[in-house]
Parts: structure tokens; C-alpha cells; sequence
């Protein structure tokens, strides 16, 4: 099971990563913030079961970033 967690935090890492250099965009702030609370809620869940519910509380919002969503919801 901790290898399935391993697996899906490295694979939505690789998904928020900048796609290109340069000046970060609404879309790219909202993506790496999205990837700064998921690191925080993994490091402080006590069960496996803590850190599923993290990836799955945290996928609707990366969602949210990778449809451009975001730019709305930057000042938040």
C-alpha cells in the first residue's frame, strides 16, 4: 500500500511541474500550491488511510488548475 502512495504522489508531481522555464503564470502558482498542501497533509497523516484521503481531497483542486480554473481562485 505504501508504494501505491509513493507511486501517486510522484506521478501528481510530475504532473504540477512547470512545463517550461521562465515567469510562473496564475495556473503554475495554483499548481505548485496545490502540490505544497499535499506534501504537508502527507507528511502529517498518521494512517495510509490519511494519506488516500489527502490525494483524493487534493485531485479535484489540481483539476481545477489543470482546466485553468485557477486563475480565478490565485488570491486566495
Amino acid at each position: 500500500m505504501k508504494r501505491h502512495v509513493v507511486f501517486a504522489v510522484c506521478s501528481l508531481m510530475l504532473l504540477v511541474a512547470p512545463r517550461y522555464a521562465g515567469a510562473e503564470g496564475p495556473c503554475e502558482k495554483c499548481r505548485n500550491a496545490v502540490q505544497q498542501e499535499l506534501a504537508k497533509c502527507i507528511e502529517s497523516a498518521i494512517s495510509q488511510e490519511d494519506k488516500k484521503s489527502c490525494l483524493e481531497k487534493k485531485e479535484p483542486r489540481l483539476k481545477a488548475c489543470e482546466k485553468g480554473v485557477c486563475k480565478s481562485s490565485t488570491g486566495k
